[in-house]
């Protein structure tokens, strides 16, 4: 039996499989933005707002939760993954959340290309305030997600630092500077390999 036509045959195989792999790993030039939620504002901030009261923050409930997290951990905090859309670099920011919880974003949040020191800073925390304090609560899943808005990244860069810089400490709340440097664009944008899946509340009828 002439077995050359076998070896051929698996070597057109394994070829052909190399190259499907390599499709399937290559990523697009632009991504498509994160979806998001707009959450409902259940108590506005009071006016006498103070960080060492809790009960004047702001409570914010039905926020765009997750049944997984999303993203790689980074910085002891949260999950991050980076959606590079034409318009605007987005990352989202995944925090595990069983109960009421409260968090702080600084305004002054920066992603530093790492080869030439230049910084993109955050343009807006969608649908939350930043540099204050706020509750959330009424999540339907495991981990709540927030969605911050950057400018476009161009193509050239490879590798990045995240930075958010120190701000107003309290109790359960440290307020230090948080950083970490040298994190590929590319494994940012492919996350943890997941599909985030969305949880969303279904309240039918309450019927007796």
């Amino acid at each position: 039996m002439n077995k050359q036509p076998l070896k051929q045959a698996a070597a057109m195989a394994a070829a052909t499989w190399l190259l499907c792999a390599c499709a399937a790993q290559r990523l697009p030039e632009y991504d498509q933005r994160p979806d998001n939620v707009k959450p409902t504002l259940q108590q506005p901030q009071a006016q006498d707002y103070n960080i060492n009261d809790t009960k004047t923050f702001a409570l914010y409930t039905n926020p765009y939760s997750l049944a997984r997290a999303d993203g790689i951990y980074l910085m002891g905090m949260a999950y991050y993954r980076l959606y590079r859309a034409k318009e605007a670099t987005y990352v989202t920011a995944t925090y595990q959340h069983r109960k009421k919880k409260f968090y702080y974003f600084n305004s002054d949040c920066a992603i530093i290309d790492s080869r030439t020191g230049d910084q993109y800073m955050m343009r807006r925390l969608e649908h939350f305030p930043t540099d204050t304090f706020f509750w959330v609560d009424g999540v339907d899943g495991n981990y709540v997600r927030f969605v911050l808005v950057f400018p476009p990244l161009p193509e050239s860069v490879k590798t990045v630092d995240f930075f958010a810089p120190s701000g107003p400490s309290r109790r359960y709340f440290s307020g230090e500077a948080k950083s970490k440097r040298k994190l590929s664009v590319k494994k940012l944008r492919r996350g943890n390999g997941k599909v985030p899946e969305r949880m969303v509340s279904r309240r039918g009828r309450i019927i007796y």
